[in-house]
């Protein structure tokens, strides 16, 4: 049996209302979205698109709402059986920002949302891991909170597992990435993907001081271009995976098809 899945990263909601051009034409059984906006009213608007909300987590807030990562599905191709969501470790930057954010009580930790799915035809279970790890920081930070998504999925090592999203990893010490999810039985979909995300100028989207440092070394160096978006695959086969070729936002959806048997 075949599905596909969509992992997207809506930039704060702004490509969000941009989707019907993308599910008209891909028609993805699950979409795993980041920085989407996480109010109720918001949320339910795929449902004219026949898409279910399997369940939303909340990441951060800024401009002045809560924004998180939702993992929508096809009702009459999957059913939802579980959810759950656990906090990731924090950067040292994301550390000292929390004092400021407790104190003015917006403070949401960073999560990982897991959601089980049982395909309607053959019965079988697939578990999909939606993730949108630290922007700030170094990549063994990154590590550290993949490394927690990992050892949460240890006891389900003879199911079919996805983890993708938005990883916010550099470019240096990629390799280590890599290693990681070979020791734990993983292979990457998206391998064959250069880039993921591009660095536009300010007229598309505006950046903080620290973010525009980094997006000018990125255009210098790589061209404006990085691969930020993995999926990840375990006991599944992969058939397809492509990047869609869209501007509304930052970064490009990824969408690929899998093989159960």
């Amino acid at each position: 049996m075949m599905f596909s899945l969509l992992t997207y990263n809506v930039l704060f909601s702004r490509a969000f209302i941009q989707l019907e051009n993308i599910l008209s034409k891909y028609k993805p059984d699950v979409l795993c979205l980041q920085e989407v906006d996480t109010n109720e009213e918001n949320l339910s608007k795929l449902g004219k698109f026949g898409y279910k909300l399997a369940d939303y987590s909340n990441s951060f807030i800024k401009f002045g709402k809560v924004y998180g990562i939702a993992t929508y599905f096809k009702a009459k191709k999957l059913k939802l059986t579980k959810t759950d969501s656990f906090n990731l470790p924090k950067s040292v930057y994301e550390m000292i920002t929390t004092i400021v954010k407790i104190l003015k009580e917006v403070n949401k930790p960073r999560t990982i949302l897991r959601t089980d799915f049982l395909l309607a035809k053959n019965r079988k279970t697939i578990v999909i891991y939606n993730v949108h790890l630290s922007l700030f920081g170094i990549n063994r930070t990154r590590t550290k909170q993949i490394e927690k998504v990992l050892d949460h999925g240890l006891t389900d090592n003879k199911l079919p597992i996805i983890i993708t999203g938005d990883f916010n990893y550099f470019p240096y010490q990629r390799k280590k990435l890599e290693n990681l999810m070979k020791q734990y039985g993983f292979r990457e979909a998206t391998r064959k993907i250069n880039y993921t995300i591009r660095f536009p100028d300010r007229k598309f989207t505006n950046y903080n001081l620290i973010q525009e440092l980094a997006a000018k070394v990125i255009r210098k160096y790589y061209n404006g271009r990085l691969k930020s978006d993995y999926t990840f695959f375990k006991n599944l086969k992969v058939l397809k995976t492509e990047r869609i070729e869209v501007k509304f936002s930052d970064h490009y959806p990824i969408i690929s098809t899998f093989k159960i048997t």
